[in-house]
């Protein structure tokens, strides 16, 4: 019997360590970002803020979005308005006069003045009153001052606008035909002037005394023409009173009716 042949021993395998291997996932269509709410005024902005920026900052109290250019509507309302101020203020204050540069003779107006009844007269009322004027005048001539608007008054008329017996008129003394450098004097019978008076188109208001017990009428006195006779117009409550066309140095009496 053959002894029994040990046979080397096998030591066993050594344990290898248990490796778990990490799971794939699949990425996100998004990377996923914790609210970390409002950022402080003035930190720096992360680059998770960074895409949402424009998002976030819509929602915030305050933020402004774009501008909506302003309506049609709005601007036909706003050109209506300025269109109806303009009516109502060329009713209200009335129409400029407009300044003819043309002939003398072609003025619109030419005809009247050359057509002019002398013995019509420029009607006056108590709407045509300039009272201020008035009393500055008996003033005036109480204290022995000029009286004011008016040049060479006589001694008389003196005396009668510190009785009271002198009552201004406020009129519009104006070129009718064009504004080409006529100059006029109204002067009062008991000797007083006003003026020299320029014409123009617009004219110039001009206070005219009237003596109680007097004749009730003006000289109108052709001072300066510029081209083709001298063309004044009176306007006064009671309408227009046209001169006839006057030569340099011509005169026209202006009769008066106040009522």
């Amino acid at each position: 019997m053959e002894p029994e042949r040990l046979q080397p021993q096998r030591e066993p395998a050594p344990l290898q360590p248990d490796i778990q291997r990490p799971e794939m996932r699949r990425p996100e269509s998004q990377p996923q970002v914790r609210n970390l709410g409002e950022r402080p005024p003035g930190s720096p902005s992360g680059t998770a803020d960074s895409g949402r920026s424009g998002q976030s900052g819509a929602g915030k109290p305050g933020a402004e979005g774009p501008s909506k250019p302003p309506s049609s509507g709005g601007r036909l309302l706003k050109v209506l308005a300025v269109v109806v101020l303009a009516v109502v203020g060329w009713f209200y204050f009335g129409r400029a006069p407009a300044v003819y540069s043309g002939p003398e003779e072609a003025a619109p107006n030419y005809s009247k003045n050359k057509n002019a009844d002398p013995s019509i007269p420029a009607a006056l009322s108590a709407k045509d009153i300039d009272r201020a004027t008035t009393d500055r005048a008996k003033d005036a001539a109480l204290r022995g001052e000029p009286i004011p608007g008016v040049t060479n008054p006589s001694p008389a008329f003196l005396e009668a606008v510190k009785k009271g017996d002198v009552t201004f008129y406020a009129v519009r003394a104006y070129d009718t035909c064009a504004e080409d450098g006529d100059v006029v004097t109204l002067r009062l019978p008991i000797g007083a002037d006003i003026g020299p008076i320029p014409l123009t188109i617009a004219g110039t208001v001009v206070s005219v005394p009237v003596v109680a017990g007097e004749p009730r009428q003006l000289t109108v006195i052709a001072v300066k023409d510029g081209v083709g006779g001298v063309t004044l117009g009176v306007q006064t409550s009671g309408g227009v009173w046209f001169s006839q066309v006057m030569p340099v140095g011509g005169t026209e009496t202006m009769p008066l009716d106040i009522h």
